[in-house]
C-alpha cells in the first residue's frame, strides 16, 4: 500500500470533492442556513463517542447551498477553487476517455456523468463570478498576451501560480487540512459542525459505477509513471543523467506503481473487477465497446491475439502486456526452461524508431522482446534465486513463473520493461556497457585494497571487510567479466545458442542497480579504509598548513581539494580551517583523538621529543567521516543486507529529509520546481508519487559524483606519499626525534605528519624565544619559516607533479555524467528546470492537459 503521505489521483479526487462539499455546507451554515433541515444525516454504525455523522448532499442540493452563499457575498477562497477545479479536471478526463470514437454511448449513463460535471462547473462559475467581478475583468484585460496566443512554455509560470500548498487530503475521510492561503479570511467559516462529514451523493452511481472511475484513475496514474520513466531514460540516452540514477528512479517508480495497484485492488468493487488482471482486460474491452470496435476474434488477422488497430487502447490499459504474459503461462512446464528463438514469429522490422512504426511492427517487436526475456526469469527460478541482487521487475516476473498467474502488477512491470527498451533502442545494452566499465574500475581498486591490507596490516581493520572485498571480486569475475551461467543454460537447453550476459543486456534497470550497488560497496570499503588507517586526514591537515606557509610555493593537490569539497570541513578541522602552526597542530591532535590536556602538554613542550613513542598510548578514538550521499547510505542498507533494491519507508524519509534540509538557492526563481516542492512539503507533509520521484531523481543525480569518488585510490596514494615523505625527511626526523621515531611510523605510516608538524612547532617556538618581536609586526607563528614545512612542500609538489594529485578528478571526468556540468543558468539547466516543473506540477495544475502538451504534444502522450 502507498505510504499515508502519498496520494494517488483517486484519493485526491475524493478528498477534493469532500473538502469542497464541507466548505459549501459550513459556509452556508455560517450564513444562517440550517443544513440539517435540508438533508438527512446518515448515522454511522459505530456508537463510539466522537464518531462522525456522514451527511450525503444530493447534487440537486448544491444549487440551494450556492444560492445562500452567493446572496451573502462570500468570496470563494483560492484553495477551495483549486481543489474543485482539480476534481472537475479528472472527471472531465474520464468523460473524454470513454466517449472517444464518435460512437453511441448509453444515453442515461452519459447524461448522468455529464450532469455531475455540469453541476460542479455551475457551482464553480457562480461562486467565482458573484464577487469581485469587476476586479476579475480588469485582471483579464491586463493580461498580455492571451494564453492561447503565445507558446505553451510561457504558460508555466501562470500554471504554477495555481499550485496549492494545501492538498486538503490528510486522510481518506477528506478532513480539511491546514490552510496556507487565505487563512483567517473566507476559507474557514466561523460556524462549524463538529464530528460531522459531508459528502456528495452521486445519484448516477448505479448507471456509472464508481469502480470504473477508480480503475480509470489507476491506469491514468500508471501511464503517467510510465511517461516519467520514459523521460528518465531519455535523459540517460542524452547523457544528462547516469544509468544508476535512471535505474534507481525507475525501480522506485515500479514499486510505487505496484503499491497503487494493490491499494486500488483492495478497495475496488469485486463484482465489476474480480481481480487486478480484470482491471486491464475489462477497461480495454469497455474502451473498445465505446469506440465501436468489435472484439470478436474472427475479425482479427492471422497471428493477432487482439485487434492491432486497438493497440493504443491495449497499451493504455496494459491489456497487451497481459495478453503476452498469459500466452506464456501454458509454456511453463516442470524442469523445463523455455528459451525463445528470435524470429520465431517472423522477421522484426526495427529500422525505424519505435514511435514511427506501424501498430503491427510495434507489436511484433514488443512480443519478441517480452518472450525473449521471460525464459531468463524461468532460469533464475530454477537456479533458486542465485543473483547478486534483483530489481523489482525481475522479482515480480520470477513470482509469475512460480504462481503461473498474471496480474496487473506483472503487466505493469513488463510494460515498463518494454518502455525502457524502446527508448534506448538500438542501444539497450548501453547501461550494461557502463556496468562493465565500472566492473573493471572496481576490480583494479579492490585488488589494490587487498594488497594494501597485506602491506600495511592494521589490527582495527574488520575481517568482514576483507571477505566483502573478495566476494565482490568473485562476483565481478564470474558474472560481469565472464558469464558462468552459460554452461548451466546449455545444460538446461541443449543446442540453443545462448547470448552472454543476456539478462543484464536486456534489462537496463538491473544493470544500473548493479552498478549502483557496486559503487555503494566501493564507497563503503574506501571510507572504512580511510577511517581505519587514518590515511587521508593527516595529509589534509598538513596540506592546509602548507597553503598558509609563505616560504612554500602554491600547491595544487586537486583530489584533496575535491575531498574537502565533498565532506564537512568542520569535522575534519574540528570547527574550521586553522591558519598557524600551533592551531593546526592542536586541531590535528584533537582529530586524532588525543585528550585536550595531553594536547596542551605536547604543544607547550612538556613532552620531550625522545618520549614521542608514548604519544600513541594517549590516542583515544579518532574522528571519522561519514558518506555525504544521503540516499546512497539509505539504499546501501537495503542492497547490502537484503540484496534487494527495496524502496523502503526509510529511503522515502531520507528523500524527504533532504527536501527539508536543503536551503533555497539564491539564484533560483520562486517558481523553481524544487522550491515549490519544498514549500508544499513543509506546509502539508504530503506529496504525489510523481513529485517524490522527481525529488529522488534530482537528488540521485546530485549525489553521483560523490558516490563515484575513488576513496580507495586516494587512500593508496596517501599511504604512498607518507612513505616517500619519510624517506625524504629522514635526516631531519632523526635530528629532531632520534632513530626511535621509526617504530611509531612502521606501525602507522600516517603518523609521520605528527613529527613534521611537531618539529615545525618547536622550531617556531624556539625562534619566537630568540626573537620575541619577530621579523615583522605580525604575530603569526608562520612568519619565521620552517625547514621541515618547506621540505614537506617540496615533497608534495614533487609527488603530484606526475599527475598523482588529480587521479580521482580524472576518473570522475571519465565516469561521471554530472561532474563538471555547467552551473545553474545555462541552457541545459534551464531545459532541465522546465522538465522538473512539468513533473512536479502535472498533478497539481488546474488544466494538466495544457502543460502536458508542452512536453509531449498531447495529454500524457495519449489521446485520452
Amino acid at each position: 500500500m502507498l505510504p499515508p503521505f502519498l496520494k494517488n489521483s483517486y484519493h485526491r479526487y475524493k478528498a477534493d470533492t469532500t473538502r469542497f462539499t464541507e466548505w459549501l455546507v459550513q459556509t452556508a451554515i455560517s450564513c444562517g442556513t440550517k443544513v440539517e433541515d435540508l438533508f438527512t444525516p446518515d448515522v454511522p454504525k459505530s456508537s463510539k463517542k466522537g464518531s462522525k455523522r456522514i451527511t450525503k448532499i444530493p447534487l440537486k442540493g448544491y444549487a440551494t447551498l450556492v444560492d445562500v452563499i452567493v446572496k451573502a457575498g462570500v468570496k470563494l477562497p483560492k484553495t477551495i477553487r483549486f481543489v474543485l477545479e482539480r476534481a472537475i479536471a479528472i472527471r472531465k478526463k474520464f468523460a473524454v476517455a470513454f466517449r472517444m470514437g464518435g460512437g453511441e454511448v448509453d444515453e442515461k449513463a452519459d447524461k448522468g456523468h455529464l450532469h455531475f460535471i455540469t453541476v460542479l462547473e455551475g457551482a464553480l462559475e457562480r461562486l467565482g463570478s458573484a464577487v469581485d467581478a469587476a476586479v476579475e475583468r480588469g485582471k483579464r484585460q491586463a493580461k498580455k498576451p492571451r494564453k492561447e496566443e503565445g507558446p505553451i512554455g510561457q504558460e508555466i509560470p501562470d500554471l504554477l501560480e495555481k499550485l496549492t500548498l494545501d492538498d486538503g487530503d490528510d486522510g481518506d475521510d477528506g478532513a480539511q487540512g491546514p490552510i496556507v492561503e487565505d487563512v483567517g479570511k473566507d476559507d474557514k467559516p466561523k460556524t462549524t459542525t463538529q464530528h460531522q462529514t459531508f459528502e456528495i451523493e452521486d445519484e448516477y452511481e448505479v448507471e456509472l459505477p464508481e469502480s470504473f472511475f477508480m480503475a480509470f484513475c489507476l491506469l491514468n496514474d500508471l501511464n503517467t509513471l510510465r511517461d516519467f520513466i520514459k523521460e528518465t531514460w531519455t535523459e540517460y540516452k542524452d547523457g544528462i543523467i547516469d544509468a544508476m540514477t535512471a535505474a534507481v528512479t525507475t525501480n522506485s517508480a515500479v514499486i510505487l506503481g505496484k503499491e497503487m495497484i494493490d491499494d486500488v485492488s483492495s478497495k475496488i468493487d469485486r463484482e465489476d473487477f474480480p481481480d487486478s488482471q480484470s482491471i486491464s482486460v475489462t477497461m480495454y474491452q469497455l474502451r473498445c465497446l465505446l469506440d465501436n470496435v468489435p472484439i470478436n476474434p474472427s475479425r482479427r488477422r492471422a497471428g493477432e491475439p487482439f485487434d492491432l488497430d486497438t493497440l493504443e487502447i491495449a497499451d493504455w490499459s496494459h491489456a497487451m502486456a497481459t495478453i503476452l504474459l498469459q500466452s506464456f503461462i501454458p509454456v511453463l512446464q516442470p524442469g523445463h526452461c523455455p528459451f525463445y528463438r528470435k524470429g520465431h514469429f517472423g522477421p522484426v522490422d526495427t529500422s525505424k524508431p519505435y514511435n514511427q512504426r506501424s501498430n503491427e511492427q510495434k507489436f511484433q517487436s514488443d512480443r519478441e522482446a517480452v518472450l525473449d526475456v521471460l525464459g531468463e526469469f524461468v532460469f533464475l527460478v530454477r537456479m533458486k534465486n542465485a543473483m547478486w541482487l534483483k530489481d523489482e521487475i525481475t522479482e515480480t516476473m520470477m513470482d509469475m513463473m512460480v504462481t503461473k498467474k498474471v496480474t496487473l502488477n506483472h503487466a505493469f512491470c513488463i510494460q515498463v520493461f518494454l518502455d525502457v527498451g524502446n527508448v534506448l533502442e538500438p542501444k539497450k545494452s548501453a547501461p550494461f556497457n557502463d556496468l562493465r566499465m565500472t566492473s573493471l574500475r572496481a576490480k583494479k581498486s579492490l585488488n589494490s585494497l587487498l594488497s594494501l591490507i597485506k602491506k600495511h596490516p592494521c589490527p582495527l581493520w574488520p575481517k568482514a571487510m576483507t571477505e566483502q572485498t573478495q566476494g565482490i571480486l568473485e562476483f565481478i569475475e564470474n558474472h560481469l567479466l565472464k558469464d558462468v551461467w552459460i554452461p548451466l543454460k546449455e545444460k538446461s537447453a541443449p543446442g540453443f545458442k545462448h547470448a552472454e550476459f543476456h539478462l543484464f543486456k536486456e534489462n537496463p534497470i538491473l544493470s544500473g542497480l548493479t552498478m549502483y550497488d557496486m559503487n555503494l560497496n566501493l564507497q563503503d570499503l574506501g571510507l572504512t579504509a580511510i577511517n581505519t588507517w587514518k590515511s587521508v586526514f593527516p595529509i589534509l591537515h598538513l596540506y592546509n598548513l602548507l597553503e598558509h606557509a609563505r616560504e612554500v610555493p602554491t600547491l595544487d593537490w586537486k583530489d584533496l581539494d575535491l575531498f574537502l569539497k565533498f565532506h564537512d570541513e568542520k569535522t575534519i578541522f574540528i570547527g574550521g580551517r586553522p591558519v598557524g602552526i600551533e592551531d593546526s597542530f592542536k586541531r590535528f591532535l584533537l582529530f586524532w583523538g588525543m585528550p585536550a590536556t595531553f594536547v596542551s602538554k605536547i604543544v607547550n613542550g612538556v613532552t620531550k621529543p625522545e618520549n614521542n613513542s608514548r604519544l600513541r598510548q594517549a590516542v583515544g578514538t579518532p574522528r571519522a567521516i561519514a558518506p555525504t550521499t544521503v540516499l546512497a547510505t539509505a539504499f546501501h542498507v537495503a542492497l547490502v543486507e537484503d540484496r534487494k533494491a527495496s524502496f523502503s519507508l526509510a529511503i522515502v524519509e531520507k528523500v524527504l529529509e533532504y527536501l527539508d534540509s536543503v536551503p533555497d538557492s539564491p539564484t533560483s526563481s520562486p517558481t523553481n520546481a524544487f522550491n515549490i516542492l519544498k514549500r508544499k512539503w513543509k506546509s502539508t507533509k504530503t506529496l504525489t508519487p510523481l513529485q517524490l520521484l522527481a525529488i529522488l531523481r534530482r537528488n540521485l543525480a546530485t549525489e553521483e559524483p560523490r558516490l563515484l569518488f575513488n576513496y580507495i585510490g586516494l587512500h593508496e596514494r596517501c599511504l604512498d606519499f607518507y612513505e616517500k615523505a619519510r624517506a625524504h625527511l629522514h635526516d631531519k626526523l632523526v635530528q629532531y626525534n632520534g632513530p626511535n621515531y621509526l617504530k611509531d611510523i612502521e606501525k602507522e605510516t600516517p603518523f609521520v605528519v605528527f613529527y613534521i608538524m611537531h618539529a615545525a612547532l618547536m622550531s617556531s617556538k624556539a625562534q619566537r624565544t630568540l626573537f620575541p618581536k619577530g621579523p615583522s609586526s605580525t604575530s603569526s607563528d608562520l612568519e619565521f619559516g620552517s625547514v621541515m614545512l618547506r621540505r614537506s612542500g617540496e615533497q608534495i609538489r614533487e609527488y603530484i607533479k606526475g599527475g598523482k594529485g588529480e587521479v580521482a578528478c580524472k576518473e570522475l571526468r571519465v565516469f561521471s555524467k554530472m561532474y563538471g556540468k555547467v552551473s545553474e543558468g545555462g541552457l541545459e539547466t534551464k531545459q532541465k528546470e522546465e522538465k522538473d516543473v512539468y513533473w512536479t506540477a502535472i498533478e497539481d495544475v488546474v488544466d494538466p492537459k495544457a502543460l502536458a502538451m508542452y512536453q509531449f504534444g498531447r495529454l500524457d502522450g495519449r489521446d485520452i
